[in-house]
């Protein structure tokens, strides 16, 4: 895990290094040059937004994407059903009759998912359309990640039952927060570079 990420630490300093950067800028700006259209984050202002905006910045849709895509990709390797893909891509052995089987299980049951999904979305006045009946914006494409997410996970606990890697209820729920395990360490990024963002917005008036 830490060689995996092992670029995330520097990150996360050049991150903070920017916020205190941007406080700073802004500060001075504000104070040399008032007529610029610059805001000071240490003015009592400034300081407001910065603790009252916080939650909201950093609780956007990004973050549920993020969320559901590492529960997504960790129920994928979690479950084995990764390591039956790379096999099959790269031909090296062949996987034995019931990862086959847990592999069939999975695709179909994938196909099946995308085939309901389908039909909700083209048959006439879908409930997944726009109200215009447009496909962009509409509740279908607000959903694209999580629909996603959740046929990744579904297709890999079911490989993962077939397959005799799940025999517990225990290793299911342990495929469900795997991911998040493995993307732990992304998350204090997430929240110095959203923070960041949204900063240097607010000094800059934008």
């Amino acid at each position: 895990m830490r060689r995996k990420y092992k670029i995330l630490p520097y990150l996360t300093v050049i991150l903070v290094v920017l916020q205190l950067a941007t406080i700073l800028f802004s500060w001075i700006v504000a104070s040399v040059v008032p007529s610029l259209p610059c805001r000071s984050m240490l003015s009592g202002e400034g300081i407001r937004w910065f603790l009252g905006s916080f939650v909201d910045n950093i609780s956007g849709r990004l973050l549920a994407w993020l969320l559901l895509c590492a529960i997504a990709y960790g129920s994928f390797v979690h479950s084995g059903l990764q390591g039956a893909f790379a096999i099959l891509i790269k031909g090296e052995n062949a996987i034995g009759y019931r990862q086959r089987h847990a592999l069939y299980v999975a695709v179909v049951l994938c196909v099946a998912i995308l085939a309901v999904v389908a039909l909700l979305v083209f048959m006439p006045d879908s409930v997944l359309l726009g109200v215009s009946g447009s496909l962009f914006p509409s509740a279908f494409s607000a959903a694209v990640v999580p629909l996603a997410a959740f046929v990744t996970v579904a297709s890999s606990i079911a490989y993962g039952i077939s397959s005799g890697e799940y025999a517990a209820i225990h290793d299911v729920f342990e495929n469900l927060y795997y991911g998040i395990y493995m993307a732990a360490p992304i998350f204090p990024v997430y929240v110095l570079a959203v923070q960041l963002f949204y900063s240097i917005g607010y000094v800059l008036l934008l």
